[in-house]
Parts: C-alpha cells; structure tokens; sequence
C-alpha cells in the first residue's frame, strides 16, 4: 500500500512547488511582454501592407470580412 500524504506534507510540498512556479512566471513575464508587443507590431504591418495592396493594386485582403467583393483596378 502507498503512504498517504498527511495534510502538512501536502502543504509543504504544494506551497514550495507554487513559490518554484512564481519565480518561473516572473522570468517569463518579461519576455511574454516582448511576445505581445512583438504580435502587435506585426500585426500593424500587415494591416499597411493590406493598405497598400489596396491602394496601388486594388487588391482586397482575404480576411473574411471581404468574400464576395471583386478587387478592381485602382487606375480607372
């Protein structure tokens, strides 16, 4: 039979893995911070470049919002 664990044991262990997992979350915050501005950076770029696209070349961004729509010649 396995031993069972007393309540104070549990504790023990539980509180010591949870003052292991703070410290990881608070290295990663950091570089979870850099993640999101890093996504949201080339999000903007592809959002100009869709402008772009459709400024010059009347090309429409297959978003999902557009289906249906025609791209159309940005000259006439």
């Amino acid at each position: 039979m396995k031993p069972i664990e007393s309540p104070e044991q549990l504790l023990q262990r539980f509180t010591k893995r949870t003052i292991e997992l703070q410290g990881k979350l608070n290295k990663l915050q950091g570089a979870y911070e850099e993640y999101l501005k890093t996504e949201a950076d080339i999000k903007r770029l592809e959002g100009s470049i869709q402008v772009i696209n459709y400024i010059a070349y009347g090309q429409l961004p297959n978003d999902g919002n557009h289906d249906g729509m025609q791209n159309h010649d940005p000259n006439k």
